[in-house]
Order: structure tokens, then C-alpha cells, then sequence
């Protein structure tokens, strides 16, 4: 610790998230938080290097950020929340943390154990008994990768060396710490603790003979096939995927869901359209999932019995999802981005170019895949905006380095079929369940980012789900502003269409609705933007959308949130 000596274990905390790469801490304050807040303001104003404190006015928030800003840089961030009440607001973002592999790390307050009057820390609350639950961590613990309570100081250098390693490393995912107050109080332990030799494991590779096997396979096969949904996170992934789609002829499926740019959506193998990606699984001879965890719906195409699939993943078992039986005739345990890059080596080891033709290549690349979407069909009566009038109207706006988030829910195909994303880390979304990521996320992209122009898609009931005041409040607080476009149809559209799925002849199908599934006086966006000191404007016409858009971006540059409302096409 060179000169710098803590006077409390609260200090040394805070200095040793720093040492082990912490750049932010996203604070949601209660009563056990205090220790924390005064070490903060003790230890900058003797210049010590801490994590950022950023103020967040509600834990999922909190944690959606430091999720966004993990998919940046693949470092993980840290949340702290109130006891067990905090720990219960993270809801959904923990799943999508599990679910994304997001290296995050949560540290949430514990009821203190003194109760002296003389005790540092102690009970001086009736809420001290209200918040003391048996198990405060059995709220997190099928989400969270790691759990652990800090009871001494003595303890602490290896609790947090040990949350950062597991955070980030293997399959990365959540780490979720307790600690009372009276605890951060305590005097800290007299030996600093290591900083170092908490190494985080490479990507696995695959072995030489597992790649030799697919790299023939791949030559051999007439229409091979790539399903991925996150190899593209990092920019070596979509190199590689781009790489084998160049040499080996191979048709990609990028799936809609994946959050991120795995191959470029002007690339002649991008199967873009999920008609054009439903036949593909069906046509191939040999199938590569790579990082999907989904690659295709059974209920809605399967690949041929004949078909040799092969499936790429750091855990292949897929074993915290009980029911996982895609069929699968070569598992293989390794990191996508590089076990695609070790077939590509080989491929070129063998003899093949970009340049060569292979079986299959002229038909695939003529038929569709990669070529823009078809002209627009006739527009609607009633001069309504249809969702793909919403993305064509981005792709006029944006630039190729901007930065995309998407949970457009329902929209999110045709986005994924229309939006235009030609280069790596440009795309970004939790692409799992848990709605409410897009708006917060964004603004961990964005503070992950700085300079970056940051888009946030959003559906109108995801916009609602991700607490916006508190999310636009984080913008502003962390001076990381974001355009949110709401795609607005005026309710739960994810929710009805199960509902004429289930009951194709029923009355709900008839009237073209679902009971819970639209809004009879929802809020005016456009004035939640305003009331948060963000831009704001409501579009219902087309002729108005690319110009308010514009101005959105220019509320962006000029250091402003903006929020623009895009009224769509009902069902």
C-alpha cells in the first residue's frame, strides 16, 4: 500500500477493488452503506485511487450498467445494495447476468451483529431487526456464480481477489458478497493481502485432433453451416467467424437474439432472414453452433436426420438448463472465437483460399443471404409507422461506428434483418429474458465508450420495465448520455402473441387482442425524458421520424439524453 495506511476495513475495500481493475463502483446507498460512503470521501481527499462512485437511484439499474459496460471491456464492475431489500430490486438483471455470462460483481449490506451501545457499526435501528433474514443470499443464489459473507477484516484481501477471478473467469457471471457495517468498520487487517496471482484462465481451445475432424468435414460438406448467437462479443470472434465464412463457403446465421455483430449484415453468407435461416437448418449436411444456446426451435424446424452437428461452447452440457437436449454428434468444450479461428488455420493448412469455390457457394450467395432486405411492402392505411420504417430511418441517421443496443423484444427480427451493422463491438443487448436491460445497459456501453455516439432500441414495455426516470437519472449522473428509440405499439405485444399462438380460433384471436396486454393510458414518454432533463419527442408520422432522430443524436453530442418516441403500427 506504499504510503497509504486504511484506518477502517471500509477503506481498504474501496482500495482493493481499484488494485484488482474495479473502475466504477454504481451505488445504491442505505443504512449499512455509510462506512463506504465516508471511506470514499476520506481517501480521495488524501488521493488515493478508488473506484468511481457513481449514484444510481435503483439496483437493477445499477447492475443492467455494469452489465453494459462488462460487454465493453470484459471487466468486471462492482453494485453495492441495501441488505436484502436491495439485493431483492436486482431482480431480472440478475438473470440476465447469469444468462449472458456477465462478469459482475454485487456487494450487498448484511444486518450488523453488535448490539452495544459501545459497538462501531452496531444496531441503532429498528429496521436492523425487519432486514435480518435467515438466508439473504438464497435470493441470488441459483444466479449468482459465487457467494460469500465477509465476517472479518482478515478475510477481505481473499474475498475480493476471489470475486474478480470468478467474475470474470471460466464462464464468467455474477459474484455476490456480503458484509455488515459494523464489519466495514472494524480496524483492517494489519497486512495489506496480495493484489496479484488471482489469474483469470485463457479461452479453451479445442485439441488439434477434435479441429482436424471439423476442418475435413467443413472441405467435405456441400452446404455447411454456422448458427451463432455471441462469438462476435469480441472482435477476434468476428474475424474468425467472418474468416471460415470466406474460406470454407459457410452460411451464418446470426442469430436475432445475440446482442451483438458476429458477421457483418453486408456479408454475402449472412443469412439474414428467419425464412432464409429456417431453410438453412434444414438444407445443411454439417451444422456448427457456436455460443448458441438456442440455435434453432424444434416446434419450427429441425435440421435432417443425415446432418452432423457439431457444437462449440465453453460448457457444452449446458447443465443449469435442465431440459437442453438439442442433438448434438461432436460436444466440444472451448471458447468459440477460438476454436473457429484454430478450423480456420487448419482450413488454410490445407490448401483453402478465399478465393476457391466450393460446392454450394454460387447458390448460397445468390439466394438471398446477405443481400439487403426486399423493398418495403405497400404501406399501411391510416399512414401508421411500421417497425422496419423505424430501423430503415436508423440506418439513414446512424454511422458505422455508432453503437447499437437492442431489446426491441418482438421488433428485435426485424431489426436484425434490416438494421445495417457492418463492423465488430457495435452491437449490444443481454439477449436473455429479464426486461428492463436496454435502457441501463446503454448507458454502460456508452460509459464503457467514451466519445461514442450510444442507441438504445427498446420496446415501449421494456422502456417502462427499465425503471426510465432512474435510468436517465444514471446517464446524467455518470455523463454517459444515450438515445433511447421507443418502438411503441401501445402494449405487451411479447405477451399477446402467445395467447393467438395457443388459441388460433379463439376470441381473443378474433378480436386481434389479449386480456393484460395494452395500455389504457400509458405515460407520455416524450415528457418522462423532459421531466429527467433528457430531450424528448413523440413521432407518429414518417415524414417526421428521420429529422427527429437527428435531433436526438445532436441532444447526444451536446451532452443530453434524449428519449423519441416512435408510435408503430398496432398488431
Amino acid at each position: 500500500m506504499d504510503d497509504f495506511r486504511p484506518a477502517t476495513t471500509a477503506e481498504h475495500l474501496l482500495w482493493l477493488l481499484a488494485q484488482h481493475g474495479v473502475e466504477h463502483l454504481f451505488l445504491n446507498p442505505g443504512t449499512d452503506s455509510a462506512p463506504l460512503q465516508e471511506a470514499a470521501a476520506t481517501l480521495e481527499k488524501a488521493g488515493v485511487t478508488i473506484p468511481g462512485i457513481v449514484t444510481c437511484s435503483f439496483e437493477s439499474v445499477a447492475l443492467a450498467a455494469a452489465h453494459g459496460y462488462w460487454q465493453v471491456t470484459r471487466r468486471p464492475q462492482c453494485v453495492f445494495v441495501h441488505v436484502d431489500v436491495g439485493t431483492q430490486n436486482l431482480g431480472a438483471m440478475m438473470h440476465n447476468a447469469l444468462r449472458d455470462r456477465a462478469g459482475v460483481i454485487v456487494i450487498a449490506g448484511k444486518t450488523p451483529y453488535g448490539e452495544e451501545p459501545d459497538a462501531p457499526g452496531g444496531r441503532s435501528t429498528p429496521i436492523h431487526w425487519l432486514q435480518d433474514v435467515p438466508d439473504q443470499a438464497g435470493t441470488v443464489r441459483a444466479y449468482a456464480k459465487w457467494v460469500t459473507e465477509i465476517t472479518r477484516p482478515q478475510m477481505l484481501a481473499r474475498a475480493i481477489g476471489r470475486a474478480v477471478q470468478v467474475a470474470a473467469g471460466g464462464l464468467p457471471g455474477p459474484a455476490y458478497l456480503m458484509v455488515s457495517r459494523d464489519v466495514l468498520m472494524d480496524p483492517p487487517a494489519r497486512e495489506p493481502g496480495r493484489t496479484t496471482g488471482y489469474a483469470v484462465p485463457r479461452p479453451p481451445a479445442a485439441d488439434a485432433e477434435t479441429v482436424r475432424w471439423i476442418a475435413e468435414r467443413l472441405v467435405a460438406a456441400e452446404r455447411p453451416l454456422l448458427i451463432t448467437a455471441k462469438t462476435g462479443r469480441r472482435p477476434d470472434g468476428f474475424r474468425a467467424v467472418t474468416r471460415l465464412a470466406d474460406l470454407a463457403g459457410v452460411r451464418v446465421v446470426d442469430l436475432a437474439e445475440s446482442g451483438c455483430v458476429n458477421i457483418s449484415t453486408s456479408h454475402p453468407m449472412n443469412v439474414l432472414s428467419a425464412a432464409d435461416a429456417r431453410r438453412a437448418v434444414e438444407e445443411a449436411d454439417l451444422i456448427l453452433v457456436a455460443d448458441a444456446d438456442v440455435p434453432w426451435i424444434p416446434k419450427v424446424t429441425r435440421p435432417r436426420d443425415d446432418a452432423t452437428i457439431v457444437h462449440i461452447d465453453a460448457d457444452p452440457l449446458k447443465t443449469d438448463m435442465p431440459l437442453w437436449t438439442f442433438p448434438v454428434d461432436l460436444a466440444v468444450t472451448a471458447d468459440g472465437a477460438t476454436a473457429l479461428d484454430q478450423i480456420a488455420v487448419r482450413l488454410e493448412e490445407l490448401g483453402l483460399t478465399p478465393a476457391d469455390d466450393r460446392p454450394g457457394l454460387a447458390a448460397d450467395a445468390s439466394s438471398g443471404a446477405g443481400a439487403p432486405p426486399p423493398s418495403a411492402a405497400p404501406r399501411p392505411a391510416g399512414g401508421h409507422i411500421t417497425v422496419e420504417e423505424v430501423f430503415t430511418a436508423l440506418n439513414e441517421v446512424l454511422v458505422p461506428q455508432d453503437l447499437v443496443v437492442e431489446e426491441a423484444v418482438t421488433s428485435a427480427g426485424a431489426l436484425h434483418e434490416t438494421l445495417h451493422r457492418t463492423l465488430p463491438g457495435t452491437m449490444y443487448g443481454a439477449g436473455t429474458p429479464g426486461l428492463g436491460w436496454g435502457l441501463a445497459g446503454a448507458v454502460g456501453v456508452r460509459m464503457a465508450s467514451p466519445g461514442s455516439r450510444v442507441v438504445t432500441v427498446v420496446g415501449d414495455g421494456s422502456f417502462m420495465f427499465g425503471v426510465p426516470t432512474a435510468a436517465l437519472c444514471l446517464a446524467a449522473e455518470a455523463n454517459a448520455p444515450i438515445m433511447a428509440v421507443v418502438v411503441n405499439n401501445n402494449g405487451y405485444r411479447a405477451s399477446r402473441l402467445p395467447v393467438f399462438e395457443l388459441f388460433p380460433e379463439g376470441l381473443s384471436a378474433a378480436r386481434g387482442d389479449a386480456e393484460g396486454t395494452r395500455f389504457a393510458a400509458p405515460p407520455d414518454f416524450a415528457a418522462v425524458a423532459r421531466a429527467c432533463h433528457a430531450h424528448g419527442e413523440t413521432v407518429t408520422a414518417l415524414a417526421e421520424l428521420v429529422p427527429a432522430l437527428r435531433r436526438g443524436l445532436q441532444s447526444v453530442e451536446s451532452g443530453r439524453s434524449a428519449v423519441i418516441d416512435v408510435r408503430v403500427l398496432p398488431d
